[in-house]
């Protein structure tokens, strides 16, 4: 019975331990548009499966002990920069290297000493997309046939409306990828950039969709996909934050071939 007891009191003190080390609040957000295979469905709700995201989130914090902390919300684009600018988000899922929503957080820094240990959890290309027979052509550093007055579709606040800005495309700038993809297959705009993750996987599998639709070689991006923290709250859980993104990349790993973790030994 002693024995019993001892281990029991033990059990009690490693749990009270692990929700010691747990943020009081925990407040996650994860895109609202579907990202196969990262995140499935479109909206608020998440879909069963969620997409491997999700799956991976959920299991770093179980691993951390504070799966029961957290709140994970699917919201837009536009309304996770106001909540982060406002201090209402602790951490942002989904997140490409580079875009304006990473450069108000703080992502997994490079290790090593030639910054070759990385704790991304994979890669996100950025594409154009036209409608089939399209006259417009891409080389990876050219768009040709492209009439003067014509806009590339975007949405607003993504990285593709930076890459636009910088490249000096003009741009169409939509409040979701949805309707963004709407306006290119109504014609309004010729060209869609957006990341694959949104369309690869629907091309794929909507025969419909992928009769009108085509994808232009090559990608004109390729960057790091993260899990971002705000810096207010990466600083004040540094240690929280520093074993979540370390279990983040560990699922990445176990679960994806082609991933980008590689954790330092």
């Amino acid at each position: 019975m002693l024995r019993c007891a001892l281990t029991i009191a033990a059990g009690l003190i490693t749990t009270t331990a692990q929700a010691g080390a747990c943020p009081e609040r925990l407040r996650i957000a994860f895109p609202d548009a579907s990202a196969e295979p990262f995140v499935r469905g479109q909206g608020d709700d998440f879909a069963k499966p969620p997409g491997l995201l999700i799956d991976w989130v959920r299991a770093a914090l179980r691993e951390t002990g504070c799966l029961e902390r957290a709140e994970l919300l699917r919201l837009p684009a536009r309304r996770v920069r106001v909540m982060i600018e406002a201090g209402q988000l602790d951490l942002v899922a989904g997140v490409g290297e580079g875009g304006p929503i990473a450069a108000l957080l703080a992502l997994p820094p490079h290790v090593g000493p030639r910054h070759d240990f990385d704790q991304s959890l994979g890669h996100v290309e950025y594409a154009f997309y036209a409608r089939r027979g399209s006259p417009i052509g891409w080389d990876g550093s050219q768009l040709s046939a492209l009439p003067p007055e014509a806009r590339i579709g975007v949405t607003a606040g993504s990285r593709a409306e930076v890459l636009a800005q910088e490249r000096g495309w003009p741009a169409d700038l939509a409040p979701s990828h949805e309707s963004a993809l709407l306006k290119l297959l109504a014609g309004r705009t010729p060209l869609l950039l957006v990341h694959g993750y949104y369309l690869d996987e629907r091309l794929r599998h909507d025969p419909v969709l992928a009769r009108q639709i085509v994808k232009l070689s090559p990608a004109v991006e390729r960057r790091r996909l993260h899990v971002g923290a705000l810096p207010a709250f990466a600083r004040a859980e540094n240690g929280f934050v520093t074993r979540l993104w370390r279990e983040l990349c560990k699922q990445s790993a176990a679960a994806r071939a082609d991933g980008a973790c590689r954790l330092a030994p």
